[in-house]
């Protein structure tokens, strides 16, 4: 099936960063025509005239089921958040709720223009199924999710195969959750098994001066540090969350190897936990990508807001109004994520590309006047403005309705039920 984009301003997030008044054709699911005047018949016509066609969003860093956790655990800094709030919670979770939290998340997600997800959480079968009844492209966890796992080939070939059972369409992604939560032995084996298996391989790192102090405290080095130690880093493609807390001596290690941070501005600030040096790692020439980190820490999935916090909290720190550019920030939220993942065809509207697309309607009051196609993207746009979101050459979301069926009334009460039961049983107010 052909679909003719017609009249839109493409932001390709190309190279040359063109953007250009012009026609996208998808066919099934790649994009096969970006120019001017597409003449051949197509099966449906989208009409995109005064509004912006971007790449969709990347999310390399999520917990999707902790939607049900939203604006709990307000005005404490992370270890507080985790240990008091967020653990006895988890402690409670039961299988239909990784079902609604997933869900919940994948709706506002496919709303928001997020057309990936990278999500690492326990039950990850759910969740990948979750995604999948939704069609939301996915790279889901295997590995140390909690710590308490026993790893080696034969328990992680188990966990990779019960994802893929639920969502054959699923990518698996290696995931170690953080130094201090995780022994030498399940880092060691997490990415040996990544490594062996050319897959992808992320963890929490350097997200807190706590986190830093304490490993410094006990192995002499930075977190960073102690994992090269370990190897962790070594003929894997690494996705580093957070890195909030690093140093000279870090980006000269990350440097070496093929290691992308995953920053999460918008969890940051609200556990108090800093903000990352991303000036610095980009100007070193490290690839920077964006997450929102679960919803519990963020309390939206939103990456306009990332891409504004991403863009203006270098500004501000460094009292550098050039830190970043807004192309720059719109590549974090889109190529930049799709390469640290290991895509070659996705994150770029550009011919034998996957067409994941976002249509953002230029017809509302903080979209006028257009002078600056990408500024308004990155720092005017909201997700209200988000017209359509397509994923895989599919149709998800459109002028204000999703396309597929969903009750969205009978979850928002399922979700509101159980949160109170979870949080009655658990003690959290």
């Amino acid at each position: 099936m052909k679909t003719l984009i017609k009249g839109a301003t493409i932001v390709a997030c190309d190279e040359q960063n063109t953007v250009i008044q012009g026609d996208v054709v998808v066919d099934n699911n790649v994009i096969v025509f970006v120019g001017n005047d597409y003449k051949e018949k197509c099966d449906k016509v989208i009409d995109a005239d005064g509004k912006l066609l971007i790449p969709g969003f990347v999310n390399t860093h999520c917990h999707a089921t902790m939607s049900l956790f939203r604006n709990l655990g307000e005005n404490t800094d992370f270890s507080n958040w985790w240990y008091d709030v967020m653990r006895p919670l988890e402690a409670q979770l039961q299988p239909k709720d990784y079902e609604l939290g997933c869900k919940l998340s994948a709706l506002e997600m496919i709303r928001n223009g997020i057309t990936t997800v990278t999500d690492l959480y326990m039950r990850s079968d759910i969740c990948a199924k979750a995604f999948g009844e939704y069609g939301l492209r996915c790279n889901i966890s295997i590995g140390a999710i909690t710590g308490q796992e026993i790893l080696d080939e034969k328990e992680l070939d188990r966990q990779k195969s019960t994802v893929l059972k639920a969502n054959p369409n699923a990518k698996i992604i290696l995931f170690a959750h953080a130094i201090y939560s995780c022994d030498e032995s399940q880092l060691a084996e997490v990415s040996r098994y990544a490594r062996l298996h050319k897959l992808p391989l992320t963890i929490h790192c350097s997200e807190t001066m706590t986190e830093v102090g304490e490993c410094y405290t006990k192995y002499g080095v930075t977190p960073v540090g102690y994992l090269e130690s370990l190897g962790f880093f070594d003929g894997t493609k690494t996705i580093l969350a957070h890195c909030v807390h690093c140093d000279r001596d870090d980006v000269e290690i990350l440097k070496k190897y093929d290691t992308h941070i995953s920053s999460n501005p918008s969890s940051n600030l609200i556990l108090a936990s800093g903000v990352a040096p991303i000036y610095s790692f980009m100007s070193n020439g490290l690839n920077v990508c964006l997450g929102t980190d679960g919803p519990a820490s963020n309390n939206s999935l939103d990456f306009f807001k990332e891409m504004f916090l991403l863009d203006n909290l270098q500004s501000g720190v460094l009292n550098n109004a050039k830190a970043l550019t807004c192309e720059q920030t719109l590549k974090c939220a889109t190529i930049n994520g799709a390469r640290a993942l290991g895509y070659n065809n996705l994150g770029m509207i550009k011919k034998g590309f996957l067409a994941d697309l976002v249509l953002i309607d230029l017809n509302g009051v903080n979209m006028q006047p257009l002078n600056n196609n990408v500024s308004a993207i990155v720092n005017s746009a909201n997700p209200s403005n988000v017209y359509m979101t397509m994923v895989d050459g599919k149709v998800l979301y459109m002028d204000g309705k999703y396309t597929f069926d969903v009750d969205q009334k009978a979850l928002f009460k399922e979700c509101n039920e159980r949160i109170t039961k979870l949080k009655s049983i658990a003690k959290v107010n």
